[in-house]
């Protein structure tokens, strides 16, 4: 039997020493599930937002929505533990047939996706193999993440790099920055792993990893310590094996298979790794309070975590997560020992590894969280107990906090062009600068405002925006759809904008679901687009329907921030507007230009229908100023900003999908020149990388000359 090792102990002189805090891996994960989005995702809505919300218990876990729930409120079901047992392993040839897992059970055939051909079948490899001891390894009961500790452990990163090679499909996500609902991505303990259903090739390894983990019961899974699978729309749990089911979480699964470990798992003490079966679990790390993140993890822990928990200390200021920016942060930096500009109110690295010292020094639970628990102790020890900053001190932008790394490897410093013969070339080329298997929007590229709100959705999501014309598909767009292998085409544009002509060729290269979003006029289809996000959201963008200047960089900013673009008329919100907005229930909105762009009266009118009444505009004098504008908004040391021309709307929106993507702005230049306000943003921003999208006839090489003294 093994023997536990002892739970690492803080003392008070270990924690005077700097903390050093790991950082997730550099690839951001592009599949979060995003099972709640709240108004500002790092920060609780409410004082009641730490407490899990009253619901319906789902027959899965992984249906579970928000904050996960205390164990004495699962199902016993979710909570049964399986001991060792002795057994004579199975061969590869045993487990690839077995009639209860993914293949052999027939849940791969009912799928969908992409029609596997008998290439595909024969060109995956036997799964991975090594000698095993005859007792496999005891299961675990559903562990839920309760901690804020994106790092990925061990064992996780052993199996990604164990697979990814043996497949030979390199690309997976590990951690990824917490917020107040349920992923094992938070703790470190799940990977996302690129595969597309919709091609051949990746479908039949996707299937084979799914068959060869869950047969005979999850026999592989105990051995790695796997507590759950979800691929294509079907998945699969430990706690409960023999059987897959049906997935209707807001990502299908198609273009990744998400796997979770359970601690053991997760911190690679199973016997596929060392020879030693499990036989007493580890349970991880518990809540402390109810409803409240628990301390990061410290070593092993035999005991179940317990079903009764008391009530957190109260404290008037919110639950507030790493990657937050706010005033609350700057008061708990102040108490910190912060002073001058450190005081800034963001939520990173420095202010993070500040406040696990406190904990630690305090006795306090080490989450790395602004919990209740530490903003009471907090107040005891005399910051203000009105969470409402001291009036001296000027608020800060409303936007969000920086942002997570792209979730593709940063290009190299210096200035980058990407140029191609026409707008649907251009559009194409900046497409291959994503990864095959990602979605794909399609739009018209002979009016703006479908491309708009496409870009934004696109940005949002990770995904390309490719252009056709109204009756017929480009070849470029054609070309670049059949090097994408998309694991979806999203066609944004009514009849009236694009015809089903298109949608026809669409289909004829490419196996991926075609679907459209477009509706009568340019307002139903942007408020179709809408639709595509959850409701109670942070921001929406609005833009004029009947101009694309003001609204160019828009698109970029709004990618950024998860947030739709809506459409009005410059005195007057459109009834598909106003449902859009009445779905959304946003926290606020940011108006794109002046006046006369959009008049006050609009404005006032669309502040009313935001949770907050919280409206901004960002308006400059011209096109060129307002993106400037826009840009301020954006940390300093952004990787990637995107230059486009300020003439035409096609190469802007077309970058915007990329900006968004690369968590980057668009500011605008003219053919032979760059306009002061957006030379003080390039100032400002101190890029490692800009991206001129636009050939030498659109912007010149003397422009792409003067761009190179911004980089950082």
């Amino acid at each position: 039997m093994r023997t536990p090792p002892m739970r690492s102990a803080l003392t008070a002189s270990a924690c005077a020493l700097a903390l050093v805090v790991s950082a997730p891996l550099a690839l951001a994960d592009p599949f979060g599930e995003d099972l709640v989005v709240p108004g500002d995702p790092y920060t609780a809505p409410d004082d009641d937002a730490e407490s899990t919300p009253v619901q319906t218990v789902p027959e899965l876990p992984m249906d579970w929505v928000g904050l996960p729930p205390d164990p004495g409120d699962m199902p016993q079901e979710w909570l049964a533990e399986q001991p060792a047992v002795d057994i004579e392993p199975s061969t590869a040839e045993e487990l690839m047939a077995a009639e209860d897992g993914y293949i052999g059970g027939g849940y791969a055939a009912a799928a969908g996706g992409a029609e596997l051909t008998e290439h595909a079948v024969l060109s995956v490899p036997e799964p991975p193999t090594k000698d095993l001891p005859e007792t496999l390894d005891a299961a675990p009961p559903w562990e839920y993440s309760y901690s804020c500790d994106p790092n990925n452990k061990p064992g996780m990163v052993a199996f990604a790099n164990l697979v990814s090679a043996h497949y030979d499909r390199p690309t997976w996500y590990g951690s990824r920055a917490c917020k107040f609902d349920n992923s094992q991505h938070y703790e470190g303990r799940a990977m996302d792993w690129r595969m597309n259903a919709y091609n051949a090739e990746d479908k039949a390894i996707g299937d084979a990893v799914a068959q060869w983990i869950s047969a005979n019961n999850g026999e592989i899974a105990r051995r790695f310590g796997v507590q759950s699978i979800i691929w294509n729309r079907q998945s699969w749990y430990l706690y409960k094996p023999g059987a897959w089911y049906p997935y209707t979480g807001a990502s299908p699964h198609t273009d990744h298979l998400h796997i979770s470990f359970s601690w053991d798992g997760a911190m690679g003490r199973t016997s596929w790794w060392d020879g030693t079966p499990i036989t007493e679990h580890d349970y991880g790390t518990c809540r402390v309070y109810a409803g409240q993140f628990a301390p990061r993890y410290q070593g092993f822990n035999g005991t179940p975590c317990a079903t009764s928990l008391p009530a957190a200390p109260y404290a008037p200021y919110p639950v507030t997560l790493p990657g937050a920016n706010n005033d609350n942060v700057k008061q708990a930096q102040r108490y910190l020992g912060f002073t001058g500009s450190d005081v800034d109110g963001s939520f990173g690295p420095l202010t993070l590894a500040a406040l696990l010292n406190y904990q630690a020094v305090y006795d306090l639970p080490w989450t790395g969280v602004l919990d209740k628990a530490t903003w009471a102790y907090m107040i005891e020890a005399g910051i203000p107990s009105d969470p409402v900053p001291p009036a001296p001190e000027p608020p800060p932008a409303p936007e969000p906090p920086a942002p997570e790394p792209p979730e593709d490897p940063e290009p190299e410093p210096g200035v980058s062009r990407i140029a191609g013969s026409n707008r649907y070339d251009t559009a194409a080329k900046i497409a291959d600068t994503f990864p095959q298997g990602s979605g794909v929007f399609l739009t018209v590229g002979q009016d703006y405002p479908d491309a708009l709100a496409a870009a934004a959705r696109a940005g949002a999501v990770g995904s390309p925006v490719l252009l056709t014309r109204a009756d017929s598909l480009p070849v470029e767009t054609r070309a670049a759809i059949q090097r994408l292998q998309p694991s979806s085409v999203t066609v944004v544009g009514g009849e009236g904008a694009i015809t089903s002509t298109v949608i026809n060729q669409v289909k004829q290269v490419t196996t991926a679901p075609v679907t459209r979003v477009g509706g009568d006029d340019r307002y139903e289809t942007a408020r179709q687009v809408a639709g595509l996000y959850n409701p109670g959201l942070n921001v929406v963008y609005i833009a004029t329907g009947t101009n694309y200047p003001d609204a160019l960089a828009g698109a970029a900013r709004a990618g950024y921030n998860d947030g739709p673009v809506l459409l009005v008329q410059p005195d007057n919100v459109p009834q598909a507007t106003v449902q859009a907005m009445e779905y959304l229930n946003p926290y606020r909105v940011v108006v794109l230009g002046g006046d006369t762009a959009i008049s006050d009266s609009v404005a006032e009118e669309l502040k009313a229908m935001t949770r907050s009444t919280k409206l901004e505009r960002v308006a400059g004098p011209d096109r060129y100023a307002t993106a400037a504008e826009l840009a301020t908004y954006y940390p300093s040391g952004v990787g990637t900003v995107v230059i486009a021309t300020g003439q035409s709307f096609p190469d802007a929106l077309s970058g915007a999908a990329r900006a968004g993507d690369r968590r980057g702005p668009v500011l605008l230049v003219t053919q032979g020149g760059v306009y002061q306000a957006t030379r003080d943003a390039l100032a400002y921003l101190d890029p490692r990388h800009i991206l001129i999208v636009g050939g030498p006839g659109v912007i010149s090489p003397e422009v792409e000359e003067l761009l190179q003294n911004y980089v950082g």
